[in-house]
């Protein structure tokens, strides 16, 4: 499983972003891959960097489209092979007493 926390920042729009950032949510929702929205970013999980790579591309597409005259992209990438991990076994892990 691929575990990707991503920034999607729109330039050129004024100071306040959350209308872009709403925009670029939208997009990465209808991926319909598991998503997690923070005050600083994205966590998506996915199957593949390719799923990863599409949604972000759809996201920064419709900054664009919406008017956005430069997009910066964050993408930080946990790919794990030995093991099933999820968003919410990290968290577990994190969280649990032991």
């Amino acid at each position: 499983m691929i575990i990707a926390e991503v920034t999607l920042t729109p330039l050129g729009v004024g100071t306040s972003v959350s209308k872009y950032v709403k925009i670029a949510f939208k997009e990465l929702k209808a991926s319909h891959l598991k998503i997690m929205l923070t005050p600083m970013s994205t966590v998506m999980e996915a199957a593949t960097l390719d799923e990863i790579f599409n949604a972000v591309k759809k996201a920064e597409k419709a900054m664009l489209d919406a008017g956005a005259k430069r997009v910066i992209i964050d993408i930080k990438i946990d790919h794990r092979v030995d093991k099933d991990a999820t968003m919410e076994k990290k968290l577990q892990a994190v969280e649990s007493e032991n």
